[in-house]
């Protein structure tokens, strides 16, 4: 499973599981590399893994013994507990526990550690999980509508469960809690590679928007927050300039996607290109005001 910056806390401790499950022996520095965090962080996962894990004499770590054979549903309730996933799932239904140790991708993909105020209802969710696992196509009724789709992944964002899938052969996204009438069809489709690959590596749910470029100004003050760590979707580095300023162009598919970060950072980012969204931008911001 690829490590994203977008992982989060309960799914690194899942491939540190993995790892120890499959009979590796890895330190702290090595874990530390492999999911580019810091030696404390990785010392506190290990900590909240518990008894599940020892350390050796030479600095490795590995399962502790009575759990080398297998680890159970309860122990995997218990990480689920510790780790706070277990807020992100249906109650009382185990089958996401396994899933988490599951070797390759899963029907879910989790891209942060908010947690919405309430768990998604368990029978969609394991029905639309079953679906994406098995290629088959739904029917479901959405803002009012009837809709066809074929399902890929069902993906939690920002706190929000949301399910990536095709209609009439275009990727839109779906909010899980607005679902309803879920049916799960006798017909199966074929996964197209494209759309696994679209779904896995952007950053935010707006699938069916066509990618555009803004290029931002960020005041000499902050830039040190933006050259730590992408802060924009899909953030490149222009040019610094002599007076400290960073130039950066991100990717966007959906204004949304990129306005809510500016006002966060207004007065020390600003949008360059497109005009029009610098503009869109104006606008909002001076109805607020009045």
């Amino acid at each position: 499973m690829a490590v994203t910056d977008y992982e989060t806390l309960a799914l690194r401790l899942a491939d540190i599981l993995r790892l120890l499950q499959s009979g590796e022996r890895p330190t702290r520095l090595q874990l530390a590399e492999r999911f580019r965090v810091s030696e404390r962080t990785i010392y506190r996962d290990l900590n909240r893994l518990g008894d599940v894990v020892e350390p050796g004499a030479d600095g490795v770590y590995q399962l502790a013994s009575q759990f080398r054979s297998s680890l159970s549903p309860a122990d995997l309730k218990t990480f689920a507990r510790i780790s706070g996933v277990e807020k992100l799932f249906p109650a009382n239904d185990r089958r996401f526990w396994l899933d988490l140790l599951k070797p390759g991708p899963t029907s879910f993909l989790i891209r942060d550690g908010h947690f919405a105020a309430e768990r998604p209802d368990c029978s969609d969710f394991r029905n639309l999980g079953r679906a994406i696992e098995q290629k088959r196509r739904c029917q479901l009724s959405y803002t009012g509508k009837k809709r066809c789709i074929e399902p890929y992944r069902l993906v939690h964002n920002k706190g929000i469960w949301y399910l990536a899938a095709t209609e009439e052969g275009r990727m839109k996204s779906f909010a899980f809690a607005r679902i309803d009438a879920l049916q799960i069809l006798d017909e199966s489709f074929v996964t197209d590679a494209a759309i696994q690959a679209q779904i896995e590596n952007d950053d935010d749910i707006w699938f069916g928007e066509d990618r555009f470029e803004v290029t931002v100004q960020v005041a000499a003050s902050n830039a040190y927050y933006f050259l730590r760590r992408n802060v924009l979707p899909h953030q490149q580095l222009i040019e610094q300039q002599a007076d400290g300023r960073l130039l950066l162009r991100c990717q966007v598919n959906h204004p949304n996607q990129l306005l809510p970060i500016i006002r966060y950072w207004i007065p020390h980012v600003r949008i360059l290109e497109p005009a029009w969204l610098q503009q869109k931008l104006h606008d909002e911001l001076t109805d607020y005001l009045h």
